[in-house]
């Protein structure tokens, strides 16, 4: 029996750390993208689970890295079923007036353009391959906006957005796209929160109480089984019930 490949980036902590863990424990061999921080700890542990994994140098900012990226994880593997697409930064909460052209560039460069390249040279191989799914992260800011997060907003809007059009385009191919839009999950970009911060946050969560990295690696992993196979062109809101972050 083949085994199945999932492709993980932005898999060296948080959500996409647990992701690529998550497949893994599930007969997953998994290709995980190395930019910055390493990810030879994920792969060690991956590994010890028993399957293979690999990591390749990545770099959202960078076409070619892309490029070189997926072509290195499709010729090391011979079935790839799943392309997650973890990555992204933040910036600090700024007021809009404030935020200068080289932070609305690095960005949308990075969340945005970066995502939309990892999507076409991912799908260049799935249409090949004529099935396998994508995964793309996207966040409740996306779905509502948030205040001084309005260009993180737009990026993650952006992403909504691309997976709706590529699900369409794609579906005669046999391929699915969907997107998931955490809340607030217990993460890096979180961990830095004062506590009145910290507060503010649960208390507009119905649940009362973030996300954790598994909450939603399990739905990641949900949207790319056959259980889900008549799920495409979807944004799955996983937030606690949150409706909206100012």
């Amino acid at each position: 029996m083949l085994r199945k490949t999932a492709i993980v980036t932005g898999a060296s902590s948080g959500i996409g750390r647990e992701t690529a863990l998550f497949f893994a424990r599930n007969g997953y061999n998994i290709v995980l993208a190395e930019h910055i921080n390493s990810t030879k700890s994920v792969e060690d542990e991956i590994k010890e689970i028993g399957v293979d994994a690999i990591s390749i140098g990545f770099d959202l900012e960078s076409e070619e890295k892309i490029i070189n990226f997926f072509n290195c994880a499709f010729e090391k593997f011979e079935y790839i079923d799943c392309i997650v697409n973890c990555a992204g930064i933040a910036l600090k909460q700024k007021l809009f007036i404030d935020v200068t052209c080289e932070e609305i560039d690095k960005i949308l460069n990075v969340n945005l353009r970066g995502t939309m390249l990892a999507c076409r040279e991912g799908l260049k191989h799935l249409v090949s391959q004529k099935h396998g799914n994508v995964v793309n992260i996207s966040s409740i800011l996306g779905e509502t906006g948030g205040s001084f997060e309005t260009v993180y907003s737009t990026s993650k809007g952006g992403i909504i957005s691309l997976t709706k059009s590529l699900a369409v385009e794609f579906a005669p191919f046999g391929l699915r796209i969907n997107t998931v839009a955490p809340g607030f999950v217990e993460t890096k970009m979180t961990e830095n929160l004062n506590e009145e911060a910290r507060a503010d946050c649960i208390n507009q969560i119905p649940l009362a109480r973030l996300g954790k990295p598994s909450d939603i690696a399990s739905i990641i992993y949900f949207l790319a089984q056959d259980s889900a196979s008549y799920i495409t062109g979807q944004c799955i809101g996983v937030n606690g019930g949150a409706i909206r972050f100012d």
